[in-house]
């Protein structure tokens, strides 16, 4: 059975600036053969949103495509959250930035934690007065924590770590995003195959099955199998 978790990951909010972006990505890896998993291919009718979420927070490799849109969607932050939460950081995820107006420091994370504190703030008043029962808006609001309690996190990676030129990696199909991809998938197959290799001191003993007919007894040394002695 294919494991999903070996594909390529692609985490995104859709925006129509950067249709040509996603088509890019997309075009590249196909012409890589490198199988991969999208929102619009891999959450079925009637299949779970947060499954899938985790599914991607889980991934061996992840794209993590991050645009202003992306920081203001609670699908895309708890997607972040579940990446964090599975560790690995620096080896599975790649980050494709373009983040425009909001800096790269301090202001801009007080920018976004502010968004996510007063959507916080906002729903937790909702809740007394809510009709019926508030388990869905609960939700929502414990998701918004895991936000809040992950995006130093995130800041570190897209603001401390290079991200290289998001113009050059996503330029003729995605080139060198792609060429930085393939370093880890090869490193991922490599770790896969040389767990299923079984080392010698647990490999199993050919088996023997030895037959004895008659009167005289017989020594038998280091066997494993069926003794049928008659």
């Amino acid at each position: 059975m294919e494991n999903k978790l070996n594909k390529v990951h692609i985490s995104y909010k859709w925006s129509n600036e950067y249709k040509t972006v996603i088509e890019a990505i997309e075009s590249g890896l196909r012409a890589n053969h490198i199988p991969y998993s999208m929102d619009k291919y891999d959450i079925m009718y009637k299949g779970s949103i947060d499954d899938y979420e985790k599914e991607i927070g889980a991934a061996n490799i992840v794209i993590m495509f991050v645009i202003p849109e992306y920081f203001y969607s609670l699908d895309c932050m708890f997607e972040m959250t579940q990446m964090f939460k599975n560790g690995n950081i620096k080896e599975r995820i790649f980050p494709l930035v373009d983040m425009k107006e909001i800096p790269r420091n301090g202001d801009g994370l007080t920018k976004i934690k502010d968004f996510w504190q007063n959507e916080k703030t906002r729903k937790s008043e909702r809740l007394p007065m809510e009709p019926g029962k508030s388990s869905f808006l609960l939700m929502e609001i414990q998701k918004i924590d895991e936000v809040i309690n992950t995006l130093d996190d995130l800041w570190l990676l897209i603001c401390r770590h290079s991200t290289g030129d998001f113009c050059e990696l996503v330029k003729n199909d995605a080139a060198l995003l792609i060429q930085e991809l393939r370093a880890s998938l090869d490193s991922v197959a490599t770790a896969i195959n040389e767990a299923l290799i079984p080392s010698p001191d647990s490999q199993s003993i050919p088996k023997r099955e030895i037959l004895q007919k008659g009167s005289k007894s017989i020594y038998i040394e280091n066997n494993t199998g069926s003794i049928i002695i008659n």
